[in-house]
């Protein structure tokens, strides 16, 4: 029997979901683990499996919620017990009164450091004066009370960063600053599908625990929420991988450039997801997604875990 659960990511493909009385049973591969009913609060199915109806009647009778996601973790649909989800109507409403500013901060301040450091770990050298520009947008963050001035100095130090980050980087990779898609070279291509995923683990963490992704305590739209608890990770998670990766350059075969875009080998993506889904750490997430429950609830202060 495995340790406590509130939900359960079953990922990939090929997994065959059982149950018992008070238990769910899932064999995948070679291994088996075994869930205590009672503890388990949704089971997230991402991916391609094979569940027993009878397993998916007991999970609903247990009050336990079944959502179905692709293997990217866009979700699909949920089944729940009659009665509709009171648990994620509550939490939606705190998140929509949760006074975020602080959370927000808390979010852009530790992104800076975090990203300072890697600078720091690379060795890249700083321009005249732009160190000077950071550190004194640093030093006003706590100053800015508005959510769209933090928002705006988070775009401006994320620009910095990922400008300052190129110059570690082989000049042939043609890498100079992060853009939006099309990707035009293989760093922007790589990020954009590390980030997504990173993001992919967000989105099951929050779906898990009933959280509206959308309501984000700094971003707003559509995954708001994914994108903010993302922050928190992706430098440590994501960018340290990436960029010690492409350190040392990569072949022309690993990638093909066009004018219009640049399309990434298989074997290139391979490579990347395999150091990824050991840089990105899935428990982690997860202790973060509860530690944000704990702050809408208002049992905890907001800290990156």
């Amino acid at each position: 029997m495995t340790e406590h659960v509130d939900w359960l990511v079953v990922p990939g493909s090929g997994a065959h979901i059982r149950s018992g009385p008070d238990r769910l049973i899932i064999s995948q591969g070679n291994g088996v683990e075994e869930y205590d009913l009672n503890d388990l609060s949704h089971l997230l199915l991402a991916g391609r499996h094979t569940i027993q109806t009878a397993t998916v009647t007991r999970l609903l009778r247990h009050g336990v919620r079944v959502s179905f996601l692709e293997p990217d973790g866009e979700p699909v649909g949920v089944l729940q017990p009659i009665g509709g989800d009171r648990e994620g109507e509550r939490l939606r409403r705190l998140q929509e009164c949760l006074p975020a500013h602080g959370v927000a901060l808390t979010i852009v301040a530790h992104a800076v450091h975090v990203r300072l450091g890697l600078i720091g770990e690379v060795g890249t050298e700083f321009y005249a004066g732009e160190l000077e520009v950071i550190q004194a947008l640093v030093a006003e963050l706590p100053n800015l009370i508005r959510l769209q001035e933090l928002q705006r100095a988070h775009r401006m130090l994320g620009d910095m960063y990922y400008e300052i980050m190129g110059r570690s980087l082989p000049p042939e990779i043609g890498y100079r600053r992060r853009t939006g898609s099309p990707y035009r070279d293989p760093v922007n291509a790589l990020l954009s599908l590390s980030y997504g995923i990173l993001s992919a683990g967000v989105l099951g963490a929050c779906i898990g625990a009933r959280l509206d992704p959308s309501i984000g305590p700094l971003s707003l739209g559509e995954r708001g929420l994914v994108r903010d608890l993302g922050d928190c990770f992706r430098t440590e998670m994501v960018d340290r991988t990436i960029f010690g990766l492409l350190k040392s350059g990569l072949t022309t075969a690993a990638f093909d450039r066009s004018p219009d875009r640049c399309q990434l080998s298989e074997e290139l993506v391979r490579e990347v997801t395999g150091h990824l889904h050991r840089s990105i750490d899935q428990a982690r997430i997860d202790r973060q997604v509860r530690q944000y429950v704990g702050v809408l609830e208002g049992d905890l202060e907001f800290t990156i875990v």
